[in-house]
């Protein structure tokens, strides 16, 4: 009986625990709604966990705007205190990886300023992300024109190490993107490990992986196109 006991006391604190741990990664996560892209910030990790967009020809389909060639890396004036990050990329084997391309943002001065606040940046090996994250960015436009609307969720899962003169970023250990297209109800999912050696050969279609590992691997699930999570507070456009 005593054992019993015990073991359904050692059940409920392994619960209470993890519970806790949740708990405290969803406070420690900011939600940042900026024109064109939501991002879930880490306060500690000086990254975004996830960044939803949805996108529509009509948010990219058009020459840039005047003056967008002197916009530049930038603190989110929503979260100016965790978001300071200018000079933390400089000088390290990262680049400053934006989850939402710029070029997805032609059409609207303001929300094209706004992806490149730090809201919307991880660091990423430079080679993988002047390669196959970009190709991965021109793909979903490619998908939008086709479709008219494909929704897209980027994020980051672990940590590798630290870089930063100022700030301790974290470096994730994967990134990860899912390309939802509502008229078809398909995701098109990819998985990258962000500290992989560059390989010139490399291809996009060997990084793409189905959902569930998707889901396993970010502690995520997705239904209907709409993503949930322990830090995901749950509106239409999330």
């Amino acid at each position: 009986m005593q054992k019993g006991i015990l073991k359904r006391a050692s059940k409920l604190a392994i619960m209470l625990c993890v519970a806790l741990g949740f708990q405290s990664h969803a406070q420690d996560i900011v939600k940042v709604r900026n024109t064109n892209f939501t991002s879930y910030f880490s306060k500690s990790q000086h990254i975004p966990v996830l960044v939803v967009y949805t996108l529509t020809p009509e948010i990219f389909n058009c020459s840039k705007q005047k003056g967008e060639n002197g916009v530049h890396l930038d603190t989110d004036p929503q979260l100016p205190e965790y978001t300071d990050l200018k000079g933390d990329y400089e000088n390290t084997q990262f680049d400053h990886a934006m989850m939402m391309s710029p070029d997805e943002n032609t059409c609207d001065k303001d929300a094209y300023r706004e992806s490149y606040y730090y809201t919307n940046v991880m660091p990423m090996p430079k080679n993988l992300y002047k390669s196959l994250w970009e190709k991965l960015h021109e793909k979903e436009r490619i998908k939008a024109k086709k479709y008219k609307k494909v929704k897209v969720f980027a994020g980051t899962v672990g940590r590798n190490w630290v870089i930063g003169y100022k700030n301790n970023i974290i470096v994730p250990e994967y990134t990860w993107k899912v390309i939802y297209i509502p008229s078809t109800d398909e995701y098109l999912c990819y998985e990258f490990h962000n500290i992989e050696p560059y390989n010139p050969d490399d291809k996009l279609e060997l990084h793409k992986v189905d959902l569930n590992t998707i889901e396993s691997l970010a502690g995520v699930h997705f239904v209907n196109g709409v993503i949930s999570a322990s830090y995901v507070t749950p509106t239409p456009s999330n």
